[in-house]
């Protein structure tokens, strides 16, 4: 736009200066001097004249793009024709698009954000509970009248608070990782068996207490480029739902392929399964089917493990039947490092 306002002062200039020049010369009299001198003044002026007038037409139309942009900034009604086929008003349709995107996105923001405060007051709230009770319960047993049943049943009970602890102050630090900017990825070549044993080892206990069998179907040499803390966290996230939902002497079977492109990690458990429907929703934060409302959770575990595996180029797909379990198939890209 500057180049071509630049060029047109130019040629103006170039066409007056000739015309002046043509005018004053001292050469002898051309034919048609008069009306050639004339002809190049009027191209002149006429070539000012659509300078000023674009000029003119853009100032107003930058005016009122920029008058529109504030109103919609404002969020006030418009009085722009909506059937107008005009360069303006095509434009301030799409700047309310982007304000109505922008609107949602916000929104959907501050849900958010309300969810994870309530749930973080919720957990700071419940810690007190179990904090209070292990105290109650150590002060009891050090009673030197009690017998060695009741220490046993008070024993019991700060076993239970402290397990109820333990899932509180994971459910906080589950929260805390909930933007990808938290999580940095330390990426290698490494061997995945490593990653899933690390993974397992943080739901062993709980599969033991279910009497649930896992098994691991694994070659050691298999290696894929992955954080190895991170993927852990992920496959733990997915270890530990399988258990949770998994009835008492069932099954967790995890299998791992090495294929061309991707190595795929497999969790089929014998759980209750989930609705086809709900497939996609299984993975937004904080959301819990209303089937296994009295379960403990938050509904963040499968959204971070998601993350997680998103931010090293892979996916995770789900294939699931009521009454007969879930199969959770991570893929994570078997590309080289660069």
């Amino acid at each position: 736009m500057k180049a071509f306002k630049y060029a047109l002062l130019a040629t103006n200039a170039i066409l007056l200066i000739a015309g002046c020049c043509l005018l004053a010369s001292q050469t002898p009299e051309i034919p048609g001097k008069p009306v050639l001198f004339v002809i190049i003044i009027s191209l002149g002026m006429l070539n000012l004249g659509y300078y000023l007038y674009f000029r003119r037409r853009f100032v107003a139309f930058s005016e009122e793009i920029c008058c529109n942009a504030e109103r919609i900034m404002r969020q006030e009604k418009g009085r722009l024709q909506r059937n107008e086929e005009t360069l303006t008003s095509k434009i301030v349709m799409e700047l309310e698009k982007m304000e109505d995107v922008v609107q949602n996105r916000l929104r959907e923001s501050e849900k958010e954000k309300g969810k994870l405060q309530q749930a973080i007051s919720e957990i700071s709230h419940q810690l007190k509970t179990p904090l209070s009770n292990i105290r109650m319960y150590h002060d009891m047993i050090s009673d030197p009248d009690l017998t060695s049943d009741e220490a046993g049943y008070f024993r019991e009970i700060i076993q239970q608070q402290l397990e109820k602890l333990e899932f509180l102050i994971d459910s906080l630090i589950k929260s805390s990782r909930l933007e990808s900017a938290m999580i940095q990825l330390n990426m290698g070549n490494n061997r995945i068996f490593h990653t899933m044993e690390l993974a397992v080892n943080g739901i062993v206990q709980k599969a033991d207490k279910k009497g649930i069998d896992i098994s691991i179907h694994c070659r050691p040499t298999i290696k894929v480029p992955h954080d190895i803390k991170w993927t852990a966290e992920a496959i733990g996230n997915i270890l530990d739902n399988a258990v949770k939902y998994t009835e008492e002497r069932g099954n967790i079977t995890v299998n791992v392929v090495s294929g061309e492109m991707y190595v795929e990690i497999q969790i089929q458990d014998t759980g209750k399964g989930v609705p086809p429907e709900y497939y996609n929703d299984i993975f937004k934060r904080f959301y819990r089917e209303k089937s296994i409302s009295n379960e403990e959770g938050l509904g963040l575990g499968l959204y971070i493990a998601r993350n997680i595996i998103m931010l090293q180029g892979g996916y995770i797909m789900v294939h699931s039947v009521i009454g007969r379990g879930s199969c959770f198939s991570v893929f994570l890209p078997n590309r080289k490092i660069v």
